[in-house]
């Protein structure tokens, strides 16, 4: 069998299969940011999206991390402009963590912990031992984040926001916006219900419609969501969970609409009795949800504990979940992205940038192919996605292991059982020589967090070492010194309304 490249050259196929067709099954987030990367940078192929309007959206206000931008806005091309008209994104600087510690501390999407420090101040050791007893503004970022602003103003009084920056999203706007723009970029679509799945050797040969159509492909993708209706009912490919690592599976959702409260640029993650509750702010509402485990606390006990902690709250609901992957994400001729693949749990939102991950890493593999798939590219591609979920896991679970500040049996577990799988050695490593990961950094520079989410996490809960560490009067006053200078510099800053109000009418731009 041959095909013809971009340029009209005919290519041996070797012992792949030819892809001049894909259908992605799935009209949620990861159905049109899959279809849009397809279509964007492989126009070459014909894809086609398979979706119902009759399942609707689940309209939680999501957070993301930093490479949502860049994916949005250079990637697929996305106006700026349009974009935040249209979606009203918020922006996240960061996570303010209130975890059991006696205040708050951020990971934030700047390294905080690994940024040179000015050598004027004369301060000899990385900045994570300075932070022994507070790490709040341990940069710039995080002083923006516990003064309520969101971007820096330069000497002209511009808001320049940070490099590296995410948004909260409304999922259901975002949804709409996205799949009006797969309608600019001329993706054809169908809205019906899936009847069946037709299968053959190569795997899916096309899906039954509920009006007796048949919508065939070389490739499919499956982006069903929790119902992996390709990959998991039609393949039946083993589904692998990370329940030992990660305890919970549910949460309570709920939210207010704003009033006076202060509009910030970050993510909560607040720790609860049997989990944790996150706040994600919007222009007109403030979404918060517990995350919990169903083993240490009952449905009604978690929503009468989520309900007292947040008075404002308007009604609730209940979604199910469960953490772990199948044990491929892509089997012959179908590739699962975003839920129908994986989920963890929604600590850190990881979710949505592991969609865009896997979209770039899928036209990657078919384009270095000619849209040739074989073996060998499904193999990589399998172990990438397998090595980022790993990553995943382990980090998220370093979320809970060393947290000693809570004693309820949720939290006594975590401290106990969780494994932490190949994040052991990197805190093995802080544990003996602290917030100091220079030999670490080959290693580190193929994760996912790299040095800055690890220490977050490790300085930011305190976690102790032996490396004995002596500051000097002079040191800790620079120290000080240093802190109110980054405090100054984020106290003259913009707050979220009038960036954002910026950002809608083009007077300002994103760093993306």
């Amino acid at each position: 069998m041959i095909i013809e490249d971009k340029s009209g050259s005919v290519l041996s196929n070797g012992n792949g299969h030819p892809v001049r067709k894909v259908v992605v099954l799935g009209g949620g987030s990861a159905g049109f940011l899959v279809a849009l990367a397809l279509a964007k940078r492989l126009p070459q192929l014909e894809t086609v999206v398979v979706r119902s309007t009759q399942m609707g959206v689940i309209g939680v206000g999501e957070g993301t991390i930093a490479t949502i931008a860049r994916y949005l806005h250079d990637y697929l091309e996305i106006d700026q402009k349009q974009f935040h008209c249209a979606v009203h994104p918020s922006i996240k600087l960061g996570i303010q963590f209130k975890w059991g510690t006696k205040t708050p501390f951020h990971y934030s999407f700047a390294p905080q912990f690994t940024a040179p420090i000015p050598r004027d101040l004369e301060l000899t050791f990385p900045r994570g031992y300075y932070c022994a007893t507070d790490a709040s503004f341990a940069d710039v970022i995080s002083a923006l984040m516990i003064g309520g602003k969101v971007a820096l103003c330069n000497e002209w009084g511009e808001p320049r926001i940070p490099k590296a920056f995410a948004y909260h999203l409304e999922n259901k706007r975002f949804v709409d916006f996205l799949e009006d723009f797969a309608n600019e970029c001329k993706i054809q679509k169908i809205d019906a219900v899936v009847s069946d799945v037709k299968l053959n050797d190569n795997g899916v040969s096309a899906l039954l419609l509920e009006n007796g159509d048949l919508v065939s492909a070389d490739l499919f993708v499956d982006c069903s969501g929790f119902r992996s209706e390709l990959l998991g009912c039609a393949l039946e490919e083993p589904f692998v969970p990370y329940n030992d690592s990660l305890y919970c599976d549910r949460a309570i959702v709920g939210g207010w609409s704003r009033t006076n409260e202060r509009y910030n640029a970050f993510t909560t993650a607040e720790a609860m009795d049997a989990g944790w509750a996150w706040q994600i702010e919007h222009d007109d509402i403030i979404n918060r949800g517990y995350v919990y485990s169903s083993s240490f606390i009952s449905d009604d006990q978690a929503e009468r504990e989520f309900c007292n902690k947040n008075s404002k709250i308007e009604s609730t609901r209940m979604l199910k979940f469960r953490s772990g992957v199948y044990r491929r994400a892509w089997v012959k001729n179908v590739v699962a992205i975003g839920n129908a693949y994986g989920f963890v749990e929604p600590l850190e939102a990881t979710a949505i940038g592991m969609i865009c991950t896997a979209a770039d890493n899928l036209v990657k593999i078919l384009d270095s192919g000619s849209q040739y798939v074989s073996d060998i590219q499904r193999k990589v591609f399998n172990d990438i996605q397998d090595a980022n979920w790993e990553q995943i896991r382990d980090f998220l679970a370093l979320h809970y292991k060393p947290n000693t500040n809570i004693q309820t049996p949720f939290w006594q577990a975590c401290q106990n059982d969780i494994p932490l799988g190949n994040a052991q050695d990197i805190v093995d490593y802080y544990r003996l020589v602290g917030p100091d990961f220079q030999a670490l950094e080959p290693r580190l520079k193929r994760d996912i967090f790299g040095a800055e989410g690890y220490l977050a996490m490790l300085v930011g809960q305190g976690v102790p070492y032996r490396r004995s560490i002596h500051l000097g009067e002079k040191e800790q006053e620079a120290w000080q010194q240093l802190k109110r200078q980054m405090r100054q510099r984020a106290d003259q800053g913009i707050e979220m309304t009038e960036y954002l109000s910026l950002l809608r009418c083009g007077a300002a731009e994103l760093r993306s």
